[in-house]
């Protein structure tokens, strides 16, 4: 029996941003943008982070296809963009049109209004397995004060309560305090589980 990987790394927490990129066509430039919880800061000199896609990703298509991409790391306000954004392309492209972004100024991607950014232009690309990493140089960055971080946990979305220390306070059964965006014990919704870059 293969080892049960999906479960194990439910307990993983990890921060969630959204991705994007675009394909220039006859009729003008067509954005997209995917949720995302696998990027991985590589390297400080030069300044590389990864993403990784799935292979039969369109997005992954475009991205290789276009070598630019930028990311938003989301705060704890935006469990629903996060959640539209990991469904089919056809979804994706109908919300585009409402999200609070502007294309970036190195890249042309869509730079959302959010806690951090990076604008990358692609450096190499991997296929590992039903997976393709992106390595991007990141050309452009920025931050800037908000609500603290959305982090994808045990297959739900929760907002930090305090990031003070830069790690979740705890109560007196030392225990990390986080407020799920989910209500009771559920798992999360398929889209979020189904998402490109979903273990």
């Amino acid at each position: 029996m293969p080892p049960d990987l999906r479960s194990a790394m439910r307990n993983f927490a990890t921060g969630v941003c959204v991705a994007t990129t675009y394909t220039d066509r006859e009729d003008g430039r067509h954005h997209d943008a995917v949720t995302v919880n696998s990027l991985t800061s590589v390297s400080l000199d030069p300044p590389l982070v990864s993403l990784c896609l799935r292979v039969d990703s369109r997005f992954l298509t475009d991205l290789l296809e276009t070598k630019k991409w930028a990311v938003s790391i989301l705060d704890g306000g935006a469990d629903d963009v996060a959640r539209v954004f990991a469904k089919d392309r056809a979804t994706r492209a109908t919300a585009i049109d409402t999200l609070r972004a502007s294309p970036g100024h190195h890249t042309g991607a869509l730079v959302l209004d959010a806690p951090s950014w990076l604008e990358c232009v692609l450096w190499d690309s991997f296929d590992i397995g039903d997976h393709a990493m992106v390595v991007g140089e990141v050309v452009a960055a920025g931050a800037q004060r908000r609500r603290p971080p959305l982090i994808f946990l045990h297959g739900r979305y929760h907002a930090l309560e305090d990031t003070r220390l830069g790690v979740p306070a705890a109560d007196s059964r030392g225990d990390s305090r986080t407020r799920s965006t989910e209500p009771g014990d559920r798992t999360g919704p398929p889209s979020v589980r189904d998402s490109p870059t979903a273990c």
